[in-house]
């Protein structure tokens, strides 16, 4: 996977930055964080329960000496569904305080929520997600699937299109063979 942490650029105003990367881009998500909590407040919604608070505690400590107050900045909150995640994004203020969502799309892959009901939820929450990134800034990270298609796909291209800075990830190919030892 990512032996080194990849630095993202600091979400800008106006602008909803997206990653799409597999889970081991958590890390370097949370270099983000750390850089973002060292200058104030940040809202985090994780939405596929994957916030690491000792990785952004590390990142914090190659910073700074006075960590605490940096965590204390992070707010976070979990969606565990599609309809927690609109309601939370809705429910975010609008004072120009930074915004990370992570792995979004996860509560949207819920089988059990009608595929067009999940498919309207998600324009709720990128409305929401434009309306916020006006006066704050915005990054979003979706979790790559190896095997895109079908739903996945089709819950990923207006997370894209709604996107204006988009990076795109994949983990490194393992080799299908063996090597050998000598």
């Amino acid at each position: 996977m990512y032996k080194q942490i990849i630095t993202f650029p600091v979400p800008k105003r106006g602008k909803i930055s997206l990653v799409v990367a597999p889970r081991a881009v958590v890390p370097s998500l949370m270099s983000m964080l750390a850089t973002l909590a060292l200058h104030g407040a940040v809202i985090v919604v994780d939405g596929g329960n994957c916030f690491d608070a000792y990785t952004l505690a590390r990142c914090l400590r190659r910073r700074t000496h006075r960590i605490q107050p940096a965590l204390k900045a992070v707010q976070l909150s979990r969606a565990f569904t599609c309809y927690q995640m609109v309601a939370m994004l809705a429910e975010l203020p609008i004072d120009g305080t930074p915004v990370i969502v992570l792995d979004m799309l996860a509560t949207f892959l819920d089988e059990n929520v009608h595929f067009s009901k999940r498919q309207h939820l998600l324009e709720s929450s990128l409305n929401l997600l434009r309306r916020i990134s006006e006066g704050a800034p915005v990054a979003v990270w979706a979790r790559a699937h190896p095997a895109a298609e079908g739903e996945y796909q089709q819950l990923l291209t207006p997370l894209l299109e709604t996107s204006q800075d988009i990076w795109e990830l994949q983990a490194p190919e393992v080799p299908n063979h063996q090597l050998p030892l000598f």
